[in-house]
């Protein structure tokens, strides 16, 4: 008599206590489950080609959804540079501003010392008197 022997798995899941998972790291994981998938299904009953394709589209989307997130993060960093470089042209010159705030309007004029950016409000122009404004509230820009 022909006896069978239990399916074992020869992978492991990954330690989820370090955040080690990377884009490169999750497409491999996938790649791993799909395989071992395949080598430990039942020979009487094998996956259907329509769970197999399905599998294989997720595994496309996820591709193509990493190469999009690496070229968007690309974009980003470029217009970035791209803001800073434009932006640091006002140093050592005169600007004039306009800030409303709830209450009153501002205006001004100082010379720029230094360009700097923070999440809340976004590139700041640092100016001699040690204010500092939005560039977007700039109304001129003047040689000092």
């Amino acid at each position: 008599m022909t006896t069978i022997q239990p399916k074992t798995n020869d992978f492991s899941l990954p330690d989820q206590s370090a955040p080690k998972a990377t884009n490169q790291y999750d497409k491999n994981m996938f790649l791993k489950l799909l395989l071992a998938q395949l080598a430990n299904q039942d020979p009487m009953s094998p996956m259907e080609d329509r769970e197999f394709i399905a599998q294989m589209a997720q595994f496309s989307s996820l591709e193509q959804m990493q190469t999009i997130s690496k070229q968007l993060d690309s974009v980003l960093v470029d217009r970035h540079m791209s803001s800073i470089s434009e932006f640091s042209n006002m140093i050592g010159k005169t600007i004039d501003y306009k800030t409303e705030t709830a209450t009153e309007t501002i205006r001004g004029s100082a010379r720029v010392i230094s360009i700097s950016r923070t999440d809340e409000a976004g590139y700041m122009a640092d100016l001699e008197d040690g204010t500092s404004v939005s560039v977007y509230d700039i109304t001129s820009i003047k040689q000092a």
